[in-house]
């Protein structure tokens, strides 16, 4: 086949962008791409949102150069946003798991039934409806759910941190938003289609809505920014290494402020029975919240969750120059994979001990001055002990005076979504003085003898916190925070 052309006959990409500017050269690939595909050309700006802040207009490319690195640099967080089963924001979301709530309940989005689902429960969002926010009907249209939710939780963390995206900043302001699955109901809705009624019901804009990054990229959109932008994929660590991945490029020089988070939308019929095949779903108990039980000797497994959570990370200089908020700081990283089973946890911990040794490196910080672990805490039986192992085999007889809980009773597991939202849970725990309670802890495991927060909330006042979160494939992701005092 000759350069610049393809199997269709028509010239390459190549051949028709050169010789020209850059703006032509991405409105010819835009004709061009809508040509060979048989798709409506998309035009630049067709749709907007109307949660777009003031000062938020669409600008054009920049060429920008990155400001200097400095280790120097500090990571703080300014807004915070969430989606969850026990609430459609963050303040409700927070104020239901002080109290105890759980969003553990029998499925709803699908007939369990009918599929022959032997665990009928789930955690999903409730009283959804997010045209307040998107009211684009046709945008509206055509996101996936696991968009949806990521959307509304990350503008209301811009919305929380009072930043605004403008000309003169745009360039130094990015997205780093992930999904463990991505579009998987689109994914099913239009396998249904085509299987249905054929080819030419499927709909162009199916596609770019049901990959991984179809959030990160509309948040993009919606907001202006132009900075770092992609989507991390890693399973339950997902959200987790966004953060940690965002403070790498704020503290690199590549950004001032980034949008990090996960969300995540699977409560479908096919992978609840897949989670059913692995074994790792939890028995329905009476009454049916008290199902999932982290730590607790009869522990059996997880429920599945649902929802977004998003953070704002900032230079803190930049954020300190503006006057916006601080939850915490984020000082430290890690990630690292067990290289061992592809559903399996290694026993000893092995990737998750690495992934937390890398965030303490990076933060400098005296393992004692640690109070607070939220940990992935699935209430599987493995799972459980690989989490208490590791931890005392870092920690040593600190161990026993570290305070962790595990949300996931309450907010079943949000699986790309899960670590962003513990994240943002331990700096609430940091700036509040408040952890919540893992839920459904009643007979103690002598094997697990940690301090879990059994069933209420505690006053917990200590200087960091650690968040960790465990996937499958082996993926583990750990951030470090610190309260910040003025």
């Amino acid at each position: 086949m000759a350069a610049g052309r393809q199997d269709h006959g028509r010239p390459g990409f190549d051949t028709v962008c050169r010789g020209r500017t850059r703006r032509r050269a991405l409105e010819t690939g835009a004709a061009y791409l809508s040509n060979i595909l048989d798709v409506p050309a998309v035009r630049r700006g067709s749709w907007s949102l109307a949660a777009r802040l003031p000062g938020q207009e669409r600008r054009d490319p920049q060429v920008v150069a990155s400001h200097p690195s400095s280790s120097e640099r500090r990571v703080v967080i300014t807004g915070v946003g969430a989606v969850t089963p026990v609430g459609n924001d963050m303040p409700t979301t927070w104020r239901n798991l002080l109290d105890g709530e759980s969003g553990v309940a029998r499925i709803e989005r699908f007939d369990p039934d009918q599929w022959g689902v032997r665990t009928p429960i789930a955690a999903e969002v409730k009283e959804w409806d997010p045209e307040p926010l998107l009211p684009d009907a046709k945008a509206l249209r055509h996101m996936d759910l696991n968009t949806q939710y990521g959307m509304v939780a990350g503008l209301e963390a811009l919305a929380d941190s009072g930043l605004q995206v403008t000309d003169d900043n745009h360039h130094r302001v990015g997205i780093i938003f992930g999904s463990g699955g991505g579009g998987m109901e689109l994914v099913t809705r239009w396998q249904d289609t085509l299987v249905n009624r054929g080819a030419r019901r499927v709909s162009p804009f199916a596609m770019p809505n049901l990959i991984a990054d179809a959030a990160s990229g509309h948040l993009s959109i919606a907001t202006g920014a132009t900075g770092p932008n992609y989507s991390p994929t890693s399973a339950c660590a997902t959200g987790a290494n966004a953060v940690a991945d965002g403070m790498l490029h704020i503290k690199a020089g590549r950004a001032d402020a980034l949008l990090v988070g996960g969300s995540e939308a699977i409560i479908l019929p096919l992978f609840h029975i897949c989670f059913e095949r692995m074994g790792v779903l939890a028995t329905p108990a009476e009454p049916l919240a008290a199902s999932c039980a982290p730590y607790d000797l009869h522990r059996n497994g997880f429920v599945p969750g649902e929802g977004a959570a998003a953070m704002m990370i900032e230079d803190l200089d930049h954020a300190l120059e503006r006057g916006a908020p601080i939850y915490a700081e984020v000082i430290g990283g890690g990630s690292a994979n067990d290289a061992h089973d592809i559903a399996q946890p290694e026993s000893h911990g092995r990737g998750l001990m690495v992934s937390v040794q890398q965030a303490m490196d990076e933060s400098g910080l005296a393992p004692e001055r640690i109070g607070y672990v939220s940990t992935h805490g699935t209430a599987t039986k493995l799972g459980d002990q690989v989490e208490v192992t590791a931890l005392k085999r870092m920690f040593g007889a600190h161990a026993d005076r570290l305070s962790l809980s595990s949300i996931k009773p309450a907010t079943g597991h949000m699986m790309g979504a899960s670590g962003a939202l513990e994240v943002i849970i331990s700096a609430m725990v940091l700036k509040d003085g408040v952890a919540p309670p893992t839920l459904n802890y009643e007979t103690p495991d002598p094997e697990l003898d940690v301090d879990v927060i059994p069933n209420e909330a505690r006053e917990l006042r200590t200087e960091a916190a650690l968040s960790f979160s465990v996937g499958l494939g082996g993926h583990n992701a750990a951030v470090l925070l610190k309260r910040f005092d003025e």
